[in-house]
């Protein structure tokens, strides 16, 4: 799909599908906190605070796309695609600190009730909001996860999964209240058990999610995999006589290589280069025409005293 390699109609299209995450979440929050305070239930509050967090998230993904979409400019040679991985991040850390003020909140009511203090009575009308938290979201997700997919946007895939956990915790929310209010007082702890659990569930998913936009912006080299597909790549091309010295990144949704490759001595440079044109070519069909490869020619017969990479069937015989 071409709309996904081209900046500023992927960054349109996301920032789209952020808005409208960002308007319903803004929405849910306000009809789950309003409900949730009127109708004493810490669960549904819990919840509230999670689609406030959501909306926070929403607007930094938002103001990421928009600053991601512009083109290399004279400050950033390499593209602003970062910002997106910045946002990630910052999204992460905002899903964490909101799991910490849940946690935080419904634990203090377990204790309470362990030492004796009773749960004010929750009304049954808590139960909507939650009901119609687990719809919404769920349509979200169908469609977030379906232009995360066309877009190959990683802020977007977790936007995504964060609206289909969203489903599980409101379904948890739903079932956590209505026990609380369908089965006496000494079940109202049901409540900020489920408060505790929707924290847990929430922290579990932000901490890899930020550690990952971490490792990005300190400069962590691609996966073992795709280090290999380069290397394939490179090999395919019958001139090359040996490789060393890959160092890969990623740049937001793209990837940027730097690699050695040795050649005949004697070549002609008209050749070297045509081989290079091709690398570049089969590089980018690849990983995408933003994809950035420098490459760096040698004599075959030169002294490699980097780190090597030999074929696949030197390795094997």
């Amino acid at each position: 799909m071409e709309d996904r390699y081209d900046l500023k109609i992927r960054a349109r299209y996301a920032r789209r599908v952020i808005s409208i995450g960002l308007v319903c979440n803004l929405l849910l929050m306000i009809f789950k906190l309003t409900v949730g305070l009127w109708g004493k239930s810490s669960a549904l509050v819990a919840d509230a605070v999670n689609s406030l967090s959501d909306s926070i998230t929403d607007a930094v993904a938002l103001i990421g796309f928009c600053i991601t979409g512009k083109p290399h400019d004279a400050t950033h040679d390499f593209g602003h695609a970062k910002f997106e991985t910045l946002s990630t991040l910052v999204i992460g850390i905002f899903l964490i600190a909101a799991a910490g003020f849940i946690l935080w909140n419904s634990i203090g009511k377990i204790i309470s009730v362990a030492g004796g203090v009773s749960i004010e009575k929750i009304s049954v009308i808590t139960l909507i909001p939650a009901a119609f938290t687990m719809g919404v979201k769920e349509l979200l997700y169908v469609y977030t996860n379906g232009m995360a997919k066309k877009l190959d946007s990683s802020t977007l895939k977790l936007k995504a999964w964060d609206h289909r956990s969203d489903v599980f915790l409101a379904g948890g929310t739903f079932l956590g209240i209505a026990g609380a209010v369908l089965l006496g007082e000494k079940w109202r702890v049901l409540d900020p058990i489920t408060a505790a659990i929707l924290g847990m569930v929430i922290l579990r998913l932000a901490i890899p999610l930020a550690m990952e936009s971490i490792n990005e912006l300190l400069e962590a080299s691609l996966p073992e995999q795709e280090e290999k597909d380069i290397l394939d790549i490179i090999w395919n091309i019958p001139d090359v006589r040996g490789i060393h010295d890959l160092k890969t990144r990623r740049l937001g949704p793209h990837i940027a290589v730097s690699v050695h490759i040795m050649l005949e001595g004697g070549m002609t440079l008209n050749r070297a280069h045509d081989i290079t044109v091709q690398l570049e070519r089969d590089f980018k069909r690849r990983f995408g025409p933003h994809s950035i490869i420098t490459i760096h020619m040698e004599p075959a017969d030169s002294r490699r005293l980097s780190k090597s990479y030999p074929k696949p069937e030197e390795k094997e015989s």
